[in-house]
């Protein structure tokens, strides 16, 4: 290997060489050169380059030489105490209706934050509640929860808006006849037959006849209703011009006309 390596490179590239065939150890020998470069063969820390000081500009020193790669630093963030806080138990008060949903969901089995459920019928310093406890103020105040009270008291409802010139819903002479204009000079529709799919669900219009009202019991009631009608008030050009129906707070979005 050294036969090969001295006819490329020159004889002081090889201080370990003659060495190498003795009987000697390696670690003896300070560096030995090779094909790949300076390997180290000892602590680089006792070495004498690691000791080597150079002064700078306005006496400012800094250590040069070689410095060996792996290195036991600290890091200077040093990691804190993590404390656990414990949440506090807290309750939310119900209608007695909520009582409807019974063990089946209030004690359960799969719950990340379990509840805690009290029916108080009667209450000495006002009328029956239901509380409802939990460290989640999520879990206390499901939307489930809320829903079965509503679903159960005041129901649901959904508007319906009406933009455009000429555009008006009606009914003719009354409910359920209900028929709706979508333009000057357009046709009218006659959509009684949505009026009447769903007994509990009701249809009522303003005075301008902008604003159509579909109340039910259920949101999975209202909302098929309420979608039905409105894709029966929505004529095609109505991304361009505008007329047409849409859900309040949820205005389509325009396109741009084209320009022949």
């Amino acid at each position: 290997m050294f036969s090969n390596m001295r006819r490329l490179l020159p004889a002081r590239a090889f201080p370990g060489a003659a060495c190498f065939g003795k009987k000697r150890s390696l670690v003896d020998e300070p560096f030995w050169m090779c094909a790949r470069g300076a390997a180290v063969l000892r602590n680089i820390q006792d070495s004498d380059r690691t000791k080597k000081k150079v002064t700078g500009r306005f006496g400012m020193e800094w250590v040069g030489g070689a410095r060996p790669l792996e290195i036991n630093a600290l890091h200077n963030e040093v990691e804190q105490e993590r404390k656990t806080v414990r949440a506090a138990l807290e309750f939310s008060k119900y209608n007695p209706i909520v009582s409807g949903l019974g063990g089946e969901y209030f004690l359960r089995d799969d719950q990340k934050h379990p509840l805690t459920y009290f029916n108080i019928r009667k209450c000495p310093w006002g009328d029956p509640i239901v509380a409802v406890g939990s460290t989640s103020p999520q879990a206390r105040e499901h939307r489930l929860i809320d829903n079965y009270l509503k679903e159960r008291t005041r129901g649901f409802a959904v508007q319906i808006i009406l933009d455009g010139r000429g555009v008006k819903a009606y009914f003719d002479p009354a409910f359920p006849h209900f028929k709706v204009r979508l333009g000057v000079g357009t046709k009218e529709k006659d959509l009684t037959e949505y009026c009447l799919r769903d007994p509990d669900c009701t249809v009522s219009i303003n005075k301008a006849g902008l604003i159509v009202v579909v109340h039910g019991p259920t949101k999975e009631r209202v909302g098929v209703l309420a979608y039905r009608l409105m894709k029966k008030m929505q004529p095609r050009l109505m991304p361009y011009t505008g007329k047409g129906a849409h859900f309040a707070f949820h205005e389509p979005k325009r396109k741009a006309v084209r320009k022949k």
